[in-house]
């Protein structure tokens, strides 16, 4: 077999030698489910540039590769790799987890069936299962990209949510909304949402439908572009409910998470830095409204209002809030040199003075 130092070294010379080539996709399922450039995500590997969007300190990610005469039947790996302070992968994990790839495949029988593949990686550490939502949505964007036909709950799931399925007394056809299935409802907000019945149900008829209904909705389009339609109407909801003497956590919660492909817009950070100044009085709300903001909507952080906004208000919770939001930010590329030059600002709120000392000494103490 070939020297392999990389990934993308392993991917590209898998199928070498063999008649058909190999091809492969990356995605990153370490916030949002995206598609990662093959390029890109060997520029990263060379060290050329940081992970994207670290958490936790890893990249998860979900590999995608098959033989090109087989293209019906690709390989899915997930890996989580560790990541140093730079966002860089860290070197000796990366070729450990190769090492444990090579070593299985460097035989003269290559040729392993999918159960001896799956063999191998359940006896691998960096191996990781992606939680219900993130791994329906993986498999949602890969189907469509690779051209493959959704999963057999897409046809109920998709009559169902764009109100196509109705008789003539207004009544759903495709039976109860507790029946559509998680995969069908990701693989309608991954094909159909730029489509226009079914924005126009969605504007119409989600903020009516029960609550668990919306979540599954919500973990679905999360991971999606979402149209300028929809962006605008759940984004003036939020505005309009932000005027309210109260507005209910969950519905801010929601239109947060919906909002999420649109958190770098200048009107999403207008109404983040309004909710930013109205955040509830109760602590288990105000937390999870940070939290969402740090997995779902952190580039609505990168102005320096909102970014000041945000630590101040993680400050005032407890210091374990502001070190565990800080330091999942801060490994993120598009924050870090607005998050350490916030450090240096002589004017901030005493609780956010009080918290930035405490974790420079606890960052110098090596805690």
């Amino acid at each position: 077999m070939q020297s392999i130092d990389t990934l993308s070294d392993f991917l590209t010379v898998a199928g070498s030698g063999h008649a058909a080539t190999t091809a492969y996709r990356i995605y990153d399922l370490s916030r949002r489910v995206q598609r990662l450039d093959n390029q890109e995500f060997a520029r990263i590997e060379r060290g050329e540039a940081p992970f994207p969007t670290p958490r936790q300190q890893h990249a998860f990610l979900g590999i995608v590769f098959w033989n090109t005469a087989k293209a019906n039947d690709p390989y899915i790996w997930f890996i989580k790799l560790p990541l140093d302070e730079r966002g860089l992968f860290q070197h000796a994990a990366r070729q450990h987890f190769l090492s444990i790839i090579v070593a299985a495949l460097d035989s003269p029988e290559q040729q392993l069936s999918a159960a001896e593949q799956e063999k191998i990686l359940a006896q691998n550490p960096y191996i990781f299962t992606p939680d219900e939502p993130r791994r329906a949505a993986f498999h949602a964007l890969v189907s469509a990209e690779l051209s493959h036909p959704p999963s057999i709950y897409y046809e109920d799931a998709q009559a169902w949510l764009s109100g196509t399925g109705l008789d003539d007394d207004n009544q759903s056809t495709t039976g109860a909304w507790e029946n559509l299935a998680v995969q069908g409802i990701h693989d309608v907000c991954t094909r159909d949402l730029h489509k226009s019945q079914l924005q126009q149900n969605l504007i119409r008829s989600f903020a009516q439908w029960p609550e668990p209904l919306q979540q599954a909705i919500v973990e679905a389009i999360e991971h999606q572009e979402l149209p300028a339609t929809l962006a605008q109407h759940w984004r003036n909801e939020l505005k309009q409910a932000l005027q309210q003497q109260s507005v209910a956590t969950n519905f801010v919660l929601t239109r947060l998470r919906l909002l999420a492909s649109h958190a770098d817009q200048a009107a999403t950070q207008n109404v983040v830095k309004q909710l930013l100044a109205a955040l509830p009085a109760q602590q288990p709300d105000r937390q999870d409204i940070l939290l969402a903001l740090s997995a779902r909507c952190w580039p609505a952080l990168a102005t320096p209002a909102n970014c000041e906004a945000f630590l101040t208000a993680a400050a005032a919770e407890s210091q374990e809030v502001f070190t565990t939001l800080f330091r999942d930010l801060v490994m993120l590329p598009s924050l870090r040199g607005l998050l350490l030059n916030l450090l240096r600002q002589p004017q901030l709120a005493p609780e956010l003075q009080m918290a930035v000392a405490k974790l420079v000494q606890r960052t110098r103490s090596g805690s």
